[in-house]
C-alpha cells in the first residue's frame, strides 16, 4: 500500500540540529492522520528524527537511505 504525503519536506544539506526541530515544528502544524515526507542528507539527523518520533505521537511508516539521502514518513497520530 502506497502512502501519498500531505506534505513534503526537504532538509537536504541542513546541519543538525535544523532538520530535527523543522520536522518538529511542521508536525506540530498539522492535523492527526495526516503523512508528512521529510528528507534529509546528514547522518546523525537519522537518530534525532527516530528519537522525535518515538517521543511524541507520530508514526514512522516508513524509512529509506539511498547514498546519502535518508527518507522519512511519518504520520501524525
Amino acid at each position: 500500500m502506497e502512502i501519498t504525503p500531505d506534505v513534503h519536506l526537504d532538509l537536504s544539506n541542513m546541519e543538525s540540529p535544523i532538520p530535527m526541530i523543522r520536522t518538529k515544528e511542521t508536525l506540530d502544524s498539522m492535523l492527526p492522520g495526516q503523512v508528512l515526507c521529510v528528507v534529509t542528507t546528514q547522518r546523525s539527523t537519522v537518530k534525532n528524527i527516530r528519537t522525535l518520533v518515538a517521543n511524541n505521537p507520530y508514526e514512522l511508516v516508513q524509512f529509506s537511505s539511498q547514498k546519502e539521502e535518508y527518507t522519512f514518513t511519518i504520520r501524525k497520530n
